[in-house]
């Protein structure tokens, strides 16, 4: 199952889950923790779902504004690939430069409607951070940029590799932990797997806000558990007893 169809399906059962793993993807898992807080932080540009609920004055508005915002994207990465023909090997371009082919598949992804190209971005992005990682394994937080990009470029090895090496840089890093989490729930399905993460991060003593916000999380990843385990045990009964079972 596709990574957009498991969020959907997450989406639909456990509302808090996934919307805020679409929100840490959606912006780059670049940013603080605080942003899980505020939904509304995920995009400056609505989506076009949310532009077909308007007029259709407001749609185009709305896509004007997206393909603005790409061509945008696409200038800055033209001139950082320009500068970096002369230094290749300068750390914090190829960051800058994975950053913003990030933030153009999101575009793309989510504003632009174009997988194809979201796609592109993202692996060009995976290059890049790769890159910084052989330069400087020690990047503060890119880990977790190379964790985001290969799982929307539909690498869910490198993903989960990354994610993992996040969490192993620096262990009382709260946003690596919560969307190791994320990734966790939302796409393995490894529901016990997430709530062990987001335990270490209450351990972490975090601020109220982000404490209440775990808190939630773990609950539902343990109801979302036991439904889990529940539906697991009624497909091992035979046919007669688990249609029993559930009246």
């Amino acid at each position: 199952m596709g990574m957009m169809s498991s969020l959907r399906r997450l989406g639909k059962k456990r509302p808090v889950l996934g919307i805020l793993f679409v929100v840490v993807l959606s912006i780059g898992l670049i940013g603080s923790y605080a942003i899980f807080a505020s939904p509304r932080g995920a995009s400056t540009v609505p989506s076009a779902q949310d532009a077909a609920s308007g007029s259709d004055q407001q749609a185009e508005d709305l896509q004007k504004a997206a393909q603005e915002q790409i061509n945008q994207l696409q200038a800055q990465i033209n001139n950082l690939q320009r500068e970096l023909q002369s230094r290749p090997d300068d750390k914090d371009l190829l960051l800058q430069l994975g950053d913003t082919q990030y933030s153009l598949g999101t575009m793309y992804l989510f504003t632009g409607g174009d997988p194809a190209k979201a796609g592109e971005s993202f692996k060009a992005a995976v290059s890049n951070y790769q890159q910084v990682v052989k330069l400087n394994p020690q990047e503060k937080g890119i880990y977790l940029r190379l964790a985001g990009a290969a799982l929307y470029a539909g690498d869910d090895k490198l993903a989960e590799e990354n994610f993992q090496a996040a969490v192993k840089a620096d262990p009382t890093d709260n946003n690596a932990r919560l969307s190791y989490g994320m990734y966790l729930a939302s796409i393995k399905g490894d529901f016990q797997g997430a709530v062990n993460q987001w335990q270490e991060i209450l351990k972490n003593n975090p601020d109220k806000e982000l404490a209440d916000q775990v808190q939630e999380m773990i609950k539902q990843a343990e109801a979302a558990r036991q439904q889990q385990q529940a539906g697991a045990g009624a497909s091992d009964q035979p046919p007669n007893q688990a249609q029993q079972s559930q009246q």
